[in-house]
């Protein structure tokens, strides 16, 4: 017909301006993800590559200085304890924290922990037990030991320490060697990095003890870090990686990369701030879907004029009634839809309390009986802790399926009450009648004889309590009252040992004629 081949064409250039705007939008919105992405990914990059750099800058600073401690050590033990051996390495300590900028100064303890040595125009003889003479005290090593960050004794500024054992000629204790860091010389280099407004740079020990942040906020040098995210759960197992974390001091999102050094037990680790990264892409995803949405909006005016002209105005009223009676088919779909479970396609649970509402209702008229059932899967919980919840899903609907082949009748309805819970109303069903179908829904689902470790049984059961009325015309009977009697019974079935049905009877109520699915 004309009009329908005018209406085929209206819905067609409604479709393609609906599919050029959702391709637009799909295109924009696919190439925004991937941008984000791309950020991502390139932040991660720049800030291990950073990480890495500083790893290696910290190593070569401490190596540096090291290697000056060993000299040390080979002065004090070829030039000897004299006056003559003590100006030497006294020369070659003053030269050599001219030399290496990081160094602050270095001085040598003996086995008391009094200063005998050191690279300052005038010795200090005082006696320490700082935590680095304790450690070489304790352990005879060869390998240098870097200490706590402290303030220095004599300027007064943050160092960080690092020492080496000496030993007499048989092996014991002589004292330490050791050289004052001077943190200042991490805090120039680092500096240097662009890490955005909220973006951190973290050096510090593999046990914990912040040596230096930037920026340096006033609590951030000798901070304790070992009980961190950071520390317990990424540096402490591996030598590099990187993760995305919120921060519990600031409550910013950072992507973080973090490296350990090589040749000492150091770390760092950068973290730039996600905004700071995403800052560039959030201001072209903005511009850029202005741009869409106005580019949006033009396609759809011109669609609509297109469809407008397509359709014209003479096949308004079939296009109504043809709008309405698509809505017509689409409401009663979704009414048939909002009564199902949509995992057991049994009735749900808005639909069991409008049927037993009604029910109740026309025995109140009728006079006739009514019986409620309600079901509960035994050991559900253990049965998805078990098989997981996809194998519990296929459980509930093949004893949703199973419950259905026993209640066959016109008017019998079994709906999904809640979670493993079922109900079945049966109209004209006795207590008699609803005793026998209770037992026989029992028999149905074990023999699904579906596996359950969790059981006492071995195999997927169900406890059933049934509750049953009949009464004249004029009785009112209240559904919560029914429902909590045959959940009463229900409960009676699960202190017994479950996998069995219990009926609960009114007494005050007549006996009716037998329910007719079982004759």
């Amino acid at each position: 017909m004309p009009g329908q081949r005018i209406q085929r064409a209206s819905r067609t250039a409604k479709l393609f301006v609906v599919v050029v705007c959702l391709i637009i939008v799909v295109l924009e919105a696919w190439s925004a993800w991937r941008a984000y992405e791309v950020a991502g990914d390139e932040a991660i990059r720049n800030a291990s590559n950073m990480a890495l750099a500083l790893t290696q800058h910290a190593d070569q600073s401490f190596k540096e200085i090291d290697v000056v401690l060993l000299g040390i050590q080979e002065h004090m033990e070829y030039d000897g304890p004299g006056v003559a051996g003590r100006q030497r390495t006294h020369d070659f300590m003053v030269a050599s924290v001219a030399a290496v900028p990081q160094l602050a100064s270095l001085t040598v303890f003996d086995e008391e922990g009094l200063a005998i040595g050191s690279s300052q125009s005038t010795l200090e003889h005082r006696y320490i037990q700082d935590d680095y003479f304790l450690h070489h005290q304790r352990v005879r090593t060869d390998q240098a030991y870097i200490g706590k960050p402290m303030r220095s004794r004599t300027t007064g500024q943050w160092i960080v320490t690092m020492s080496r054992r000496v030993n007499h000629a048989d092996g014991s204790f002589a004292g330490v060697v050791v050289a004052d860091v001077d943190l200042a010389h991490f805090q120039r280099y680092y500096e240097q990095f662009a890490i955005g407004r909220d973006g951190a740079i973290l050096f510090g020990l593999t046990e914990g003890s912040v040596i230096y942040r930037q920026p340096l906020l006033s609590d951030s040098i000798g901070r304790d870090l070992s009980k961190s995210v950071l520390l317990t759960q990424y540096v402490s197992k591996a030598d590099q990686g990187s993760f995305e974390m919120r921060s519990p001091r600031d409550d910013i999102v950072r992507l973080t990369s973090f490296q350990r050094c090589s040749l000492y037990p150091l770390f760092v680790a950068v973290a730039l701030a996600k905004d700071d990264v995403l800052e560039d892409w959030t201001r072209r995803v903005w511009i850029r879907g202005v741009a869409v949405l106005l580019l949006l909006v033009i396609i759809g005016f011109g669609g609509n004029r297109l469809v407008a002209q397509v359709a014209g105005r003479e096949n308004a009223e079939l296009e109504a009634i043809t709008a309405r009676t698509e809505l017509e088919r689409l409401y009663r779909t979704l009414e048939a839809q909002s009564q199902k479970d949509g995992l057991t396609d049994v009735f749900n649970r808005r639909y069991f309390d409008a049927a037993l509402t009604a029910e109740l209702a026309r025995l109140n008229r009728s006079g006739e009986s009514l019986s409620l059932i309600m079901v509960d899967v035994d050991h559900f919980k253990r049965y998805n802790d078990t098989y997981g919840h996809a194998a519990g899903d296929i459980c509930l609907r093949q004893v949703a399926a199973a419950l259905n082949s026993v209640a066959r009748r016109q008017g019998d309805i079994v709906a999904r009450y809640g979670g493993e819970e079922f109900a079945l109303i049966l109209p004209n069903c006795n207590a008699a009648s609803a005793n026998a179908i209770s037992n026989r829904l029992v028999q149905a689902v074990r023999a699904l004889d579906i596996p359950h470790e969790g059981s006492s049984v071995g195999h997927v059961t169900i406890s059933v309590g049934a509750a049953s009325l009949a009464s004249g015309k004029g009785a009112q009977v209240d559904a919560r009252e029914l429902i909590d009697t045959a959940d009463a019974a229900l409960y009676r079935a699960k202190e017994q040992g479950r996998d069995r049905a219990i009926q609960h009877d009114y007494p005050r109520l007549s006996v009716i004629p037998d329910y007719p699915g079982l004759r």
